[in-house]
């Protein structure tokens, strides 16, 4: 496993030759845990300056109506950081996988223009995210805790709304998957001898 990821983060520009199923996911693997503690690890830093406000907005006895605004105007702050930090942890990611879905793709005899699809939808999604940064962060500030009815009707609404962009997401992660799976060719094709099991 180690010397997979190894040999992915010394290749990431090398996009000709083959690359092994086992070698590829792997390093896919990697990518996950990775992204998965950064964006913990945000969440949670996070999460904890808004228990220490509520807390402090408590302790000096704000009335609740209060705080759940406060809460609301710290929420609509993180969503702006959540965003931006989403769509530029996806390109970065979009970028470390170029290269090696490339590999895997000429391994079982795919072209690999099959990425730059892959790189544009994940691009396309990424500006779609940022562009909504804007339209999020208003949306969370004018939240009307004290109302929670007509609050759950706004969230369904924008639930709604933004519904074609997360399908959107999940496109480029589809084809990875579905071509990432692919049996390799056997022998040698017409993209570089059969690769090494990493």
């Amino acid at each position: 496993m180690f010397e997979a990821i190894r040999y992915n983060l010394a290749n990431l520009t090398r996009f000709s030759g083959r690359d092994s199923r086992s070698t590829f996911w792997f390093y896919i693997l990697f990518l996950v845990i990775v992204q998965v503690v950064v964006s913990m690890g945000l969440s949670m830093v996070a999460g904890g300056m808004m228990a220490v406000d509520a807390f402090h907005a408590a302790s000096k006895g704000t009335d609740q109506v209060a705080i759940q605004h406060a809460m609301f105007g710290r929420m609509a702050g993180m969503m702006r950081v959540s965003m931006w930090g989403s769509a530029v942890l996806s390109l970065v990611m979009t970028l470390l996988v170029s290269a090696s879905f490339t590999r895997r793709l000429h391994d079982s005899g795919k072209p690999g223009w099959i990425t730059a699809i892959v790189v544009l939808l994940q691009s396309a999604t990424a500006i779609l995210t940022i562009g909504m940064i804007g339209e999020m962060v208003s949306y969370m500030s004018h939240l009307t805790p004290e109302d929670p009815v007509a609050m759950q009707a706004s969230i369904k609404a924008h639930q709604a709304k933004f519904a074609a962009q997360g399908a959107l997401g999940w496109l480029p992660l589809l084809i990875v998957v579905v071509f990432g799976v692919w049996p390799s060719s056997d022998g040698d094709n017409r993209y570089g001898p059969e690769p090494d099991h990493l």
